[in-house]
């Protein structure tokens, strides 16, 4: 079945109707302290009221591979839970099934074994949509559609209606589960429709209202270069930017316009016109993702300093962040280079424990490895 009719069915199936352990984690070799792990308390001015993210990815990573489904179907409702007490606690939520995003058969066995065994788990459903989107986007890549192969397209489809699949049986089972509605419109984004998009954005702001991941995924489904306007992007914004009483964090959608003019001058290799974008984004307010774009734009210019504050910044409200680990791993390397010698050891050390973390959570990304390689030579 397409997806469009597929997401369509779930919809009205939902209810809705159309208009149109241990004390280390091991993986890959890579041995971690649950130090680096622990939550850190933002100011109030940077966290938006979001508690914080104490999510302990190897621990899901462990019970998922360990077939715990008890377990985790446990710690996945405590987090829902939470979610329907407090919309703020989303990210706890949503970080809780990125342990999910590897590309690993075994943990694909695992999460089929989960759905198999707990037939009524929307989590085990959610978790292995959550696998075969970012599987998707492994396939696809990230170039532009006219310049992806065939063969890619292709198998990015393929991914996507497994993904679309799983969503469907999630939301029949519990129609009001957020991530759920998050990762289906995420999906849209790579083959679906945006009324199907905004309906499903609408339908879990129904049930939770004040959510900045839903708008949020939606207005990047509107980037231009994903078949919106910069015109649709502003009118989502301000309409979420209306219930910033209950979610302050919902006016800083205001600057994504500006993080998509950002993305577009980077394609373009524009580094400095990227800067210039996102110090507008950040007017409304310190949003992480503005917060990693620029500091990834700063990071390629050479800029590392500044690069440094704003990755982080990044990395103390989302502590287990693969793209800001792997970026902050490569900062501080650079910085070691340019450091005194009696303060180098400390930098090249904290690199090395930032590195070993983002490869531990991306076993396959060569260049946070060759990062890592790099900072364990330059050790004493």
């Amino acid at each position: 079945m397409p997806i469009r009719s597929t997401i369509g069915t779930a919809l009205v199936l939902a209810g809705v109707t159309l208009v149109p352990a241990g004390a280390r984690a091991q993986s890959s070799g890579v041995a971690l302290d649950d130090s680096l792990f622990q939550p850190i308390h933002l100011p109030e001015t940077m966290a938006f009221g979001y508690p914080p993210n104490d999510t302990y990815l190897p621990r899901i990573i462990a019970l998922i591979r360990q077939r715990q489904f008890d377990s985790l179907d446990a710690v996945f409702d405590a987090l829902a839970a939470d979610v329907r007490r407090d919309v703020r606690n989303e990210n706890r939520f949503a970080d809780a099934f990125d342990a999910t995003d590897r590309n690993e058969p075994a943990m694909l066995a695992s999460l089929d074994a989960w759905v198999t065994e707990r037939p009524r788990s929307a989590h085990a459903r959610v978790a292995r949509a959550r696998y075969h989107y970012a599987a998707a986007w492994r396939r696809r890549g990230t170039a532009y559609i006219r310049d992806t192969p065939p063969e890619r397209i292709r198998g990015m489809v393929e991914s996507a209606d497994r993904a679309i699949a799983d969503v469907v049986a999630g939301l029949q089972i519990d129609s009001t589960h957020l991530i759920a509605h998050e990762i289906a419109i995420a999906v849209m984004q790579l083959a679906g429709s945006h009324d199907e998009a905004a309906q499903l954005m609408v339908h879990g702001i129904k049930a939770h209202p004040g959510t900045f991941a839903l708008p949020s995924a939606f207005i990047h489904m509107l980037w231009p270069r994903w078949g919106g306007t910069e015109e649709l992007m502003m009118q989502v914004a301000e309409r979420a930017a209306q219930d910033s009483a209950r979610n302050p964090r919902l006016v800083t959608l205001r600057g994504a316009v500006h993080e998509n003019r950002a993305n577009d001058s980077t394609l373009a290799n524009n580094g400095v016109g990227a800067v210039r974008e996102l110090n507008k984004a950040l007017a409304y307010g310190p949003e992480r993702h503005y917060l990693l774009a620029r500091g990834k734009a700063y990071y390629r210019l050479g800029a590392y300093e500044y690069a440094f504050h704003d990755l982080r910044a990044v990395i103390m409200e989302r502590s287990q962040d693969k793209d800001a680990l792997d970026y902050y791993g490569r900062t501080l390397i650079e910085l070691a280079t340019r450091a005194r010698p009696t303060i180098r050891p400390t930098i090249v050390t904290r690199a090395t424990e930032v590195l070993r973390l983002a490869v531990y959570l991306d076993p396959s990304n060569e260049g946070a490895r060759a990062a890592l390689d790099r900072a364990t030579q330059m050790r004493p």
